[in-house]
């Protein structure tokens, strides 16, 4: 619920498109219900909704407001993984240019690596953190390990059938007919 609702933390790319689609998907469903709501039919045109009709106005309203909502709770806590204050989601304002940027900017952007000043990286807590520490201490292992097999693979090898020398693996070069399989 803190990804739809609380404006502390930090999110990624995934989970800020994530929150977008909810608000898609509930913008959707609001005009669907005032369509119902409405009783328009396919065949009538589309006109401006009743405002005198009560049901209309406050699914309208909660949609709105739910919508903006979520779109901004979740875009603060993508600009606080960009390592950005929250006042920046008020480009949502701007007509055009100021949702472009936004779209661009949290949707595209990576966020800062590590903890910044709004806490550590989304989807992280201590069980993660051991586990990927564990990790990078393999990783940082086996090269070595893999480095000692194959020096142990080549001097078996070397033991066992010993490399023909230069003038034996060679093919021929030059012209033996046509091409250069000399067919």
């Amino acid at each position: 619920m803190n990804l739809l609702f609380g404006f502390s933390g930090r999110i990624g790319r995934g989970q800020w498109w994530l929150a977008q689609f909810v608000v898609l998907a509930l913008l959707v469903v609001t005009v669907a219900a005032l369509v119902h709501v409405a009783g328009l039919s396919a065949g009538q045109r589309l006109r401006a909704f009743h405002s005198d009709s009560l049901s209309v106005s406050l699914a309208l309203i909660i949609g709105s407001v739910l919508s903006l909502w979520i779109n901004f709770a979740a875009t603060i806590k993508r600009y606080h993984d960009l390592d950005k204050s929250g006042v920046w989601s008020l480009l949502l304002l701007l007509p055009y240019i100021g949702g472009l940027w936004v779209l661009v900017e949290c949707g595209f952007f990576s966020g800062s690596g590590g903890n910044n000043d709004y806490g550590p990286p989304s989807g992280t807590d201590d069980s993660r953190s051991e586990l990927s520490t564990h990790i990078s201490r393999m990783k940082a292992d086996h090269p070595v390990q893999q480095q000692s097999r194959s020096t142990r693979v080549d001097q078996q090898a070397s033991r066992i059938d010993p490399a023909p020398p230069a003038s034996q693996t060679r093919r021929p070069t030059g012209p033996t007919g046509f091409g250069r399989r000399g067919l």
